[in-house]
């Protein structure tokens, strides 16, 4: 544990101070942070629908980026209460190069990282449960960036990423156990002539194998998030349905059915997702447009979609605060997580920025809070990323990863971040 930015005891009293009194979850407790890497990018934890932190037995590996575009993974040994070197997998091309991870039911572990624009590079660990050392699988994705990586019940791996001919498309592969990789399939078209585009897209896989996918629509027609989506798919990515049960016709453009949010004057970004016991999904919608700006948990019941403004409840104990990021998880006992961050000005990577960890007992009826950073108001703590579930983790409590320090003004700012890991318990 670094004494020089965790105190404990600190940050005990200030959760006490801002724990919000309505509610009956109790809030979980910091027993464990690490600072993984003191050479981090300045989108070392970056993006959240890229999962970073697998935990397979007695072990869990976190991945992140170092300067320039170095993706690393290191271990903690619950048994041994230690954490092993880090190992360097490989480079990508800058901070956009960022990692995602998942396990199979062998233990074994795959990653997919690399460029801006470009092939992914895919690797798989050679031993199972072990960062030690990784074998190069080849390359996968069409002028790929943000991948979105999960591995279902059957091994089969399933990539989302954004790519394809300009103006890029949300783009979809999946690779079956000891198989090769599909073609690559467009599942969102932006709807514009040309210019850039951008979708959050992220993926995760609810306990009866259905997968499901969040995303926005960024494009420049004007400069905005103008849609927030969802889909699903009950047989392995081959049909996608929206959360009710209807089927889409594939590629969805802004003008398809069915938007969870869609409006011109929207400024939004969707965060990962993830889903209930029940199989009921959960994203989180951060808003721009707002002033402060806010973030919307949007879940859907198994009859419509319900919304929660999570700025509302942040501000209750932090007075003014522009909430920007949202990261969410559920344990195995179907508590829900929220990531999120705060700050005093809003803008992106806002010097003010400190991490919050919301939780719910009761699916986002209630929530407590507890400050996880420790306040500054010089040095931005954000990029925020909880844990994901997967059919082959044991999700006791999700861990989170976040950056402290330098937003950086290009993809290439010759900036040192710390990397950060912090461990829960209930």
């Amino acid at each position: 544990m670094s004494a020089r930015w965790l105190r404990p005891l600190v940050l005990a009293l200030f959760a006490s101070a801002l724990l919000l009194p309505k509610g009956d979850a109790a809030p979980v407790k910091i027993v464990e942070a690490q600072v993984l890497s003191t050479r981090g990018s300045t989108r070392g934890t970056a993006y959240a629908g890229s999962n970073k932190v697998v935990t397979v037995g007695s072990r869990t590996h976190c991945a992140w980026l170092d300067y320039l575009s170095a993706t690393m993974v290191r271990t903690y040994d619950h048994e041994k209460h230690q954490w092993l070197p880090a190992v360097k997998v490989g480079d990508g091309t800058d901070n956009h190069g960022g990692p995602a991870l998942a396990v199979d039911s062998k233990g074994y572990l795959h990653i997919v990282f690399g460029p801006h624009h470009g092939p992914f590079q895919y690797c798989v660990s050679q031993r199972p449960n072990d960062a030690s050392s990784w074998v190069p699988q080849g390359e996968v994705g069409d002028r790929a960036t943000y991948p979105g990586l999960v591995c279902d019940a059957h091994d089969r791996l399933h990539l989302a990423y954004r790519g394809g001919d300009a103006p890029w498309k949300l783009m979809y592969q999946r690779k079956p156990a000891g198989g090769d990789w599909t073609e690559p399939r467009i599942l969102v078209e932006p709807g514009v002539p040309d210019g850039y585009t951008q979708y959050g897209n992220a993926l995760c896989l609810a306990r009866d194998g259905t997968l499901h996918l969040a995303y926005h629509i960024y494009d420049l027609h004007p400069a905005r998030g103008k849609t927030a989506g969802h889909m699903m798919s009950r047989d392995g990515g081959e049909t996608w349905l929206l959360a009710d049960g209807t089927p889409l016709e594939m590629p969805v453009t802004p003008q398809s059915p069915g938007f969870v949010e869609q409006d011109p004057k929207l400024d939004l970004r969707v965060g990962n997702v993830a889903c209930d016991r029940d199989g009921h999904p959960y994203f989180v919608a951060c808003h721009y447009e707002q002033k402060p700006s806010t973030g919307i948990l949007w879940r859907h019941d198994g009859s419509a979609w319900r919304a929660t403004d999570l700025g509302e409840i942040v501000r209750a104990g932090h007075p003014g605060g522009f909430l920007r990021e949202g990261s969410i998880s559920f344990d195995l006992r179907d508590r829900l997580y929220v990531a999120v961050t705060v700050s005093q000005k809003g803008g992106w990577g806002d010097p003010t920025n400190q991490v919050l960890l919301l939780t719910s007992d009761d699916h986002g009826g209630t929530f407590s809070i507890l400050p996880v950073s420790e306040p500054d108001s010089n040095v931005s703590n954000w990029l925020v990323s909880l844990e994901h579930w997967t059919p082959h983790t044991n999700l006791e409590v999700p861990w989170l990863l976040y950056t402290h320090g330098e937003p950086g003004k290009t993809c290439t700012d010759e900036i040192y971040t710390e990397v950060r890991a912090v461990r829960f318990e209930r």
